[in-house]
């Protein structure tokens, strides 16, 4: 009942955007005229009816009935009611790398980097493998290894396979430049 009377005060005072009819075609008819927009304020109600729920806070005056309904939606917490609340995502540090478990996964990955892959490192020291994997960094005779192997990958490549992937490679530079 509030609202609607609102509403009906606001429509009076609100113009109307009018919108030409077409019995035809609306696409292609000679008759789509555009109407010329109202400047300021126009009254176009929304396709379903606001519920009370939806009204921010911020639009509600101090002693509107409302709030007290709301009051839940709308709380604030004291720092004190803060200092009191569970932390939900706690998470505790891994301390337990030390400098000679350290060591000894570089170690391990220097000598044979086919065999101690970053899973198997990270499965004997019950470590994380991305933490492995910042350990140890990149092996410069393992990458020579990928880009050898890559290289012998791009040999069996057919002529097409070839110029679609000099295509997208020269559209992906395009794009980093804003040229595309």
């Amino acid at each position: 009942m509030f609202r609607t009377a609102t509403r009906r005060i606001s429509i009076k005072s609100l113009p109307h955007e009018t919108q030409p009819v077409n019995k035809y075609n609306a696409v292609r008819s000679k008759f789509n005229i555009k109407p010329v927009p109202t400047q300021g304020l126009i009254y176009n109600p929304p396709a379903s009816m606001p519920t009370v729920k939806e009204t921010p806070r911020a639009f509600l005056p101090p002693n509107d009935p409302r709030l007290s309904v709301l009051a839940e939606k709308f709380k604030t917490y004291t720092p004190e009611e803060l200092s009191e609340m569970p932390i939900i995502y706690a998470t505790k540090k891994d301390n337990s790398l030390t400098p000679e478990t350290v060591q000894e996964i570089i170690a391990l990955r220097n000598e044979d980097p086919e065999k101690w892959s970053i899973a198997k490192l990270a499965a004997k020291f019950n470590v994380d493998a991305k933490k492995v994997n910042v350990i140890t960094g990149i092996s410069r005779k393992k990458q020579l290894l990928v880009l050898a192997q890559l290289l012998g990958q791009e040999k069996e490549w057919t002529e097409k396979r070839r110029l679609a992937r000099e295509e997208r490679r020269k559209r992906k530079q395009m794009w980093l430049r804003n040229e595309f």
